[in-house]
Formats: structure tokens, C-alpha cells, sequence
């Protein structure tokens, strides 16, 4: 039953994604036909802030590229929202975005297009700043009629976290375990050590202030994009590998139950890093098997580990002990 909800909620966003893109290179091809003779065979195709010509091209390179271009948005903004379809929240928003994009570029092509004809020399095109406002307003209009008809996100469309059946490990009551391991990406690392390495390069020949940007990002990608992942009976702890702050702690008394299942960072989460939508939220650096904890709340917590499915055995066997144990006991 869930899923003939979700196939129109999908359908819906993915018609908002691309019709943009598809009427507006409609539009684009039956105005260029419409003014062919019109327009100069050297049309100015680029307009600079002052809203002279500063670009031109012939007619034909012209069409070809403006049809590539709001062709390739719906291509490129439709697989996205139909990959991400598993994170609602962010479907939602690229289906708004990849709109809106086409909306913007569909009307400042025809613009253009209004701005060459009948004119003997390209050069003297102009096109004044209220044709961008225009554009920008119509697409901010797009976004905002797109939001709506998206629809909100329900909660049958959440991932539903650990099954029923999760499994437990054999504890004594007198006994204690504790679970621990490192996990981390192999990009992020890398990304931030290159970053902070053009940040100190920047601030040694240009000036510090112009490195700020790079060196206050690099350096948390550099050093906290790792993190050891507990499971004990203060419930599961994240804290990155370097430091001992800042520390993330799921208490076990939140924990209803525990398991593992796969996690795409992108098409879940719409990231890496400290990630929550709708229903769920937790520490994303990678892709793969991930410690997953249905939380009394109903909502999920995932961090991203190996040998999740221990981890959430032992979590399992700690919270049924605490369940049993009397107050004060």
C-alpha cells in the first residue's frame, strides 16, 4: 500500500523537473523559426553586465547549444530526482532547482533571440537589466508553484530503519561489553588536505586574508572527516579521531531497537557529513553498511561503520537488559 503512494508523489516531482525544460525548448525552437529571417547571421549571444553584446556565435551553433542546454537539464535534474527518490526532502528540492533552472535559461534565450531581430549589426544588440529581473522573477514564481505541487514529504515515504527481528547477542546480566571502531572517508581527507595545502599557498603569496575561505574549510575536512563509532551501555558515541570533541552520544534509553542496512550518502542523506531529513538523521561519511537505531522517538539514527551488524547486536542484548532492569536496580 505504501508504494501506490509513492509512485504518483514521484511521478508529480519528476513532472515538475523536467516540463520546464521541455516547454522551453519548445518555446526556444518555435520563436528561432519564427524570427529566422530576421536575425543577423552573426548573432550576439552573450551579454555582459552592461548589457552590451560581449559574445557572439552563428544562428545555427546558437539554437544547438540553447536546446543542449535545457535538454540536458531535464536529463541531468530527472535522474537525480528519480536516484534520490529514497530522500524525499531532497528530491523535492532538486525537483524545484532543475525547474527553476529551466524556466531562467528558457526565458533569457528568448531575449536574445527578441534582442537580435532586425538588427544589420550584432554589435549594437543590447538587452536591458529588467529582461534578467524578469527572468529571475519568473523562475522564483516556477519555484515557489513547483514547492507546492511537489507535495509534502510522508512519512510512508521514510526509510523505516531496523526490522522487528534484529538480532541480539547472548549476555549475561552481571556481564559487560563494549564495541568499538574507526570509520572515516578516503575522499574527504584528501579533498581537505588539498584545500588547506592552496589556502597556506594562497596566504603565503597573496595574503592571509583572501586564504581565510580555504584554510577554515580545508581544515575541518582534513581533520574531522573521521571518527570512532562505540557501542556500550552509555548507547552508540561518535567522536572524531583526532579530537574528543565534538562528541555525538545516542543514549541507550532512546534506543527501541538497533540493526544495519546499507547507506548512500547522496541518494539518502543528500551528503557526507552530519546529515538529517525527515525521519531520520545521523553521521554520513561514506557509502555502505551502517549502524541503524529505530529511536523511542520513531525516528532513525545512522552512522556509517564495518561490522554495523555486531554493534547493533550488542546494543540490542544492552537496551533489553536496561528494559528489564528494575529502577534503581
Amino acid at each position: 500500500m505504501p508504494q501506490t503512494r509513492h509512485l504518483p508523489v514521484n511521478a508529480r516531482r519528476t513532472l515538475v523537473t523536467i516540463t520546464p525544460s521541455l516547454l522551453a525548448a519548445v518555446v526556444v525552437l518555435s520563436v528561432f523559426l519564427s524570427l529566422r529571417d530576421r536575425l543577423p547571421g552573426r548573432m550576439a549571444t552573450h551579454i555582459g553586465p552592461g548589457g552590451e553584446a560581449d559574445g557572439f556565435s552563428g544562428q545555427g551553433a546558437f539554437l544547438a547549444v540553447a536546446l543542449s542546454v535545457l535538454l540536458g537539464d531535464a536529463v541531468l535534474f530527472g535522474c537525480l530526482a528519480h536516484w534520490i527518490r529514497t530522500n524525499p526532502g531532497v528530491q523535492r528540492v532538486i525537483a524545484v532547482i532543475g525547474g527553476a533552472v529551466a524556466v531562467l535559461t528558457g526565458w533569457l534565450v528568448v531575449a536574445v533571440l527578441l534582442a537580435n531581430a532586425d538588427t544589420e549589426e550584432a554589435a549594437s544588440v543590447t538587452l536591458p537589466g529588467l529582461q534578467a529581473a524578469l527572468a529571475f522573477g519568473a523562475a522564483a514564481v516556477y519555484a515557489a508553484v513547483g514547492w507546492v505541487a511537489c507535495g509534502q514529504v510522508q512519512e510512508s515515504e521514510t526509510t523505516s530503519g531496523p526490522s522487528a527481528d534484529a538480532t541480539r547477542l547472548s549476555l549475561g546480566d552481571s556481564e559487560t561489553a563494549s564495541w568499538s571502531r574507526v570509520t572515516g572517508s578516503r575522499v574527504l581527507p584528501v579533498t581537505g588536505a588539498l584545500v588547506l595545502a592552496a589556502g597556506l599557498v594562497v596566504g603565503i603569496t597573496t595574503g592571509w586574508l583572501p586564504a581565510l575561505p580555504l584554510l577554515v574549510t580545508g581544515a575541518p575536512l582534513a581533520l574531522l572527516t573521521g571518527a570512532r563509532v562505540t557501542a556500550d551501555r552509555r548507547g552508540i558515541t561518535v567522536t572524531p579521531t583526532l579530537t574528543s570533541w565534538p562528541r555525538l552520544n545516542v543514549p541507550l534509553e532512546r534506543i527501541a531497537e538497533a540493526g544495519h542496512r546499507p547507506v548512500d550518502p547522496v541518494r539518502d542523506f543528500g551528503g557526507w557529513g552530519y546529515r538529517a531529513r525527515p525521519g531520520a538523521s545521523g553521521i554520513v561519511l561514506r557509502s555502505g553498511d551502517a549502524l541503524s537505531a529505530r529511536l523511542t522517538t520513531g525516528s532513525e539514527f545512522v552512522v556509517t561503520v564495518d561490522d554495523a551488524a555486531t554493534a547493533a547486536a550488542l546494543l540490542n542484548a544492552l537496551a533489553d537488559r536496561e528494559r528489564r532492569t528494575p529502577a534503581g536496580g
